[in-house]
């Protein structure tokens, strides 16, 4: 599945004229995050390769860096049932694990000040032949994307489901709201505006998803049921 590029509201009457398309009942809101776009690749359960957004279909392989990353996690394991005696089972999974690569401001401000923001910061190191610094990168994952479940059913019913076995997983992900109205979104907007300064890395913007999941409009390098409503 192709990382292509959001569809983008940059006013309220933007977001209104899409949502007025939608008609959906609910809106799920996150923070747009603004760093480097980056796929975790697992077979199996098993992380073995992080790649970048690229030109959306290819991307740089920098695997060696993202081992170094805070946020990664190299195995996933089932968590419901009691562990055996080796240790809890490697779930099948198979596919993408979505997120972005941000730097706090916390650790632009202590070590790297002279970089223009924490954005270009993060995308300096992360592709550093040598890894150098690539610790003081954080991911945090907002999709999972799985190859091919074969005869099984998808495994989520929802985004929310989906984000929550992200968090259950131990991946870092951002805050998730519903709204029951686009302008319950609007106001929401408002008030992250008035917060950002004080939220520890740097968005610039919130996506709004619908609850069911549409595989077919996530394969379109330009989805239709999501959107970025970027900040004023």
């Amino acid at each position: 599945i192709p990382m292509g590029s959001q569809e983008k509201a940059a006013d309220p009457e933007s977001f209104l004229a899409w949502a007025n398309k939608m008609k959906s009942k609910e809106y799920l809101v996150e923070y747009k995050l603004d760093g480097a776009s980056l796929e975790l690749q697992y077979v199996d359960g098993k992380f073995v390769k992080g790649v970048t957004r690229g030109d959306g279909v290819i991307g740089d392989d920098i695997t060696a860096n993202v081992l170094k990353m805070k946020g990664l996690v190299k195995e996933l394991r089932n968590k419901d049932e009691e562990p055996s005696l080796f240790g809890p089972d490697l779930l099948p999974f198979t596919g993408g694990i979505r997120g972005e690569v941000i730097m706090s401001h916390e650790v632009h401000d202590r070590l790297f000040s002279d970089k223009a923001n924490c954005r270009n910061a993060a995308n300096g190191l992360m592709k550093r032949k040598d890894g150098d610094g690539s610790e003081n990168l954080q991911i945090i994952c907002y999709d999972a994307l799985f190859n091919d479940t074969g005869n099984l059913p998808y495994p989520f019913d929802s985004e929310i489901e989906k984000m929550e076995w992200l968090k259950k997983m131990g991946f870092e992900t951002s805050p998730l709201v519903i709204c029951k109205s686009a302008e319950e979104v609007i106001d929401y907007r408002s008030e992250v505006m008035e917060i950002r300064k004080n939220i520890p890395y740097d968005i610039d913007g919130l996506v709004i998803k619908q609850k069911k999941i549409d595989l077919e409009d996530a394969r379109r390098n330009r989805p239709e049921k999501q959107i970025a409503f970027k900040f004023s």
